[in-house]
């Protein structure tokens, strides 16, 4: 309790310092009432004027009233919930710092091309190969982008799992839109900007690849990598009907296969580049396997604190003063008059 006050009174002008619900604030004029307000008591005597002044009676009653204002004053505070936030707590980890990058466009709700997961859609796929993914990985950094015709940020890159995990649950509505892989990819790797390289750079892309790069998105993409130095992982989600990443380019047919197209330019890219076709478990092991084996550097990170409640320091004053009205109350004599 002295601990909750001390930080308390620390903060006071603290611009952290803040309220849940404001609104209660609105009953603090209550507090007004045992200190205006004026009870009628009967007496037995005529006039009152004759009787001696009773100076601790007067002092009693001042703190009576000012005790039942102050009570109702604490509890509209504790109602309102005060808090104070922004304090960061300081990690030191090791682990490579990873941004997923999930496809959420309408061709995601399409079959899996393994025979064993026709029931399942590839954004089905993609959501328990990514929750494989995080549930493995070590003390990475790790943040998550989804895309269609817009990139949306679902997760900050930092070490808080279930944040990613929580997001991935969300994907459980389906896809729907374009396949703009070049916007998410590009949401992912600002992440980096400004940051020291303490550890690996990797970005994931779990995709089904069904899209085309204009040359000039193609060099930004490339410039973009190779200035974060950032490595991509491609997690290629095949269709059923997709020859897969290795189909050879058809003659008169150059925009037939757009996830080939892609594949071959990820590899040109001048950055590490390796793509797994996830048509069963081993392959996403695979992808684990490879990223728990980059070499990284110890890691600082600040991660934020949740907020600090400071009701109870208002209900528990609330409660002192309720308890010094009841022990005022236990001291109140009266006289009765007897027939």
């Amino acid at each position: 309790m002295m601990e909750l006050l001390s930080n308390f009174f620390q903060n006071l002008g603290n611009e952290n310092l803040g309220l849940a619900t404001p609104a209660f604030l609105l009953f603090l004029p209550l507090a007004l009432f045992p200190l205006l307000l004026r009870g009628h008591s009967s007496f037995s005597y005529p006039s009152i004027a004759i009787l001696p002044l009773d100076t601790l009676s007067i002092w009693l009653e001042r703190c009576w009233r000012v005790l039942g204002a102050l009570t109702i004053g604490f509890v509209a505070l504790g109602l309102a919930g005060f808090y104070w936030s922004g304090d960061s707590i300081e990690r030191i980890g090791r682990g490579a710092h990873i941004m997923l990058v999930l496809d959420r466009s309408a061709s995601m709700n399409d079959n899996f091309a393994d025979k064993t997961l026709q029931n399942s859609s590839k954004i089905e796929v993609a959501r328990r190969v990514l929750q494989t993914f995080v549930s493995k990985s070590r003390e990475d950094l790790i943040g998550m982008v989804t895309f269609s015709t817009s990139p949306i940020l679902a997760a900050p890159l930092g070490g808080d799992k279930e944040a990613v995990l929580s997001a991935l649950k969300a994907t459980e509505a389906g896809g729907m839109g374009f396949t703009a892989v070049a916007r998410g990819l590009g949401l992912a790797l600002d992440f980096y900007e400004g940051k020291p390289v303490t550890g690996a750079r990797v970005v994931v892309l779990v995709s089904d690849g069904g899209a085309h790069l204009e040359s000039k998105t193609q060099d930004m993409l490339r410039n973009m990598f190779k200035r974060q130095g950032a490595s991509l992982y491609w997690i290629f989600l095949r269709s059923a009907n997709s020859p897969g990443l290795s189909k050879p380019e058809e003659e008169g047919h150059d925009d037939a296969y757009p996830e080939y197209h892609l594949h071959r330019f990820f590899g040109s890219m001048g950055v590490p580049y390796k793509a797994y076709e996830a048509e069963n478990p081993l392959a996403v092991e695979q992808a684990v396997a490879d990223i728990a084996r980059l070499k990284n550097q110890a890691v600082r990170y600040k991660e934020a604190a949740p907020r600090r409640d400071l009701s109870a320091i208002f209900y528990w004053l609330a409660f002192i003063c309720a308890c010094g009205l009841l022990a005022f109350h236990l001291t109140e004599v009266k006289q009765w008059r007897t027939a």
